[in-house]
């Protein structure tokens, strides 16, 4: 029994990869993997603890390593309907790719006709940025049987990015000599992404089956961001599956696609894996 469970689970993760394989070449394409423990520590407060990493560039390089902890506390808990009150604090370790920008400079054509012309592009290295994120919401969960369930959580989030400095940035440029001759010119310069804030409502619905005699609860989800303090809209939307080894063990698989207009996260499909204990 378990080994027919286990090769279902692992034919949705592979059916995930393979319609990844299929994005578009402007959407990215990730792995999610994650490591939690939950501990109840009375019957209305929760702590949780758990350690996230994720890939970019199709799996090839690093995206984010992140820690986080929260607590919950349960304001309302009945058979049916559950409120609680959510806090919790993540750091935030993110890679970001080595990039390059086109550059153009404008050139007088004839009278007061003006072209633009392509002079270079400016190279810039690969670095990492700590984020440190602070957040504070609730959440509120339906269960009108024991299969089905609904959840609602609004949680608001300020993020605060760290100064880095010393990112290596070089400029190619053509220029012209005295003969008339055009040639590329380098210039090594170092750039500093000055520290800042940002803040982010998010919303998110969800449901869940707990399909009976069995370890399988698929679920579902949308979550939307809009930023606060800076005009960002973020959406993923989310489909997978948790698989309940026991009591305290549990196995959760998703796909998800995300898209957003800021450079916060890469667009795109993500493949993730988590595990998780509760005692």
């Amino acid at each position: 029994m378990n080994k027919r469970l286990f090769a279902t689970a692992f034919a949705i993760l592979s059916s995930c990869c393979a319609f990844t394989a299929e994005a578009g070449d402007n959407d990215d394409m990730g792995m999610d993997l994650s490591v939690g423990v939950e501990k109840k520590l009375t019957q209305t407060l929760d702590i949780d603890l758990e350690y996230n990493l994720r890939t970019q560039d199709n799996t090839s390089q690093l995206e984010r390593m992140g820690l986080g902890v929260g607590l919950g506390y349960k304001l309302v808990n009945t058979k049916k309907f559950n409120v609680k009150f959510n806090v919790g604090f993540e750091y935030i370790y993110k890679y970001t790719l080595k990039s390059t920008e086109d550059k153009y400079s404008d050139v007088k054509v004839s009278g007061s006709v003006v072209d633009r012309k392509w002079s270079g592009y400016n190279e810039t290295a690969s670095f990492w940025r700590g984020r440190s994120r602070a957040s504070v919401g609730f959440s509120a969960s339906y269960k009108p049987n024991k299969r089905w369930s609904f959840s609602l959580k609004e949680t608001f989030q300020y993020n605060h990015y760290n100064v880095t400095d010393s990112i290596d940035i070089v400029k190619y440029r053509i220029k012209t000599n005295l003969d008339d001759e055009e040639y590329i010119s380098t210039e090594k310069s170092k750039k500093v992404k000055e520290a800042k804030n940002r803040t982010v409502l998010r919303s998110k619905l969800g449901a869940q089956y707990d399909i009976r005699h069995s370890p399988f609860a698929p679920y579902a989800s949308v979550d939307y961001g809009r930023g606060i303090n800076y005009n960002v809209n973020k959406w993923k939307f989310t489909a997978g599956t948790d698989f309940k080894i026991n009591k305290q063990h549990k196995i959760n698989v998703f796909y998800r696609f995300q898209t957003e207009n800021d450079d916060d996260e890469p667009n795109g499909h993500i493949i993730g894996l988590g595990y998780n204990y509760k005692f």
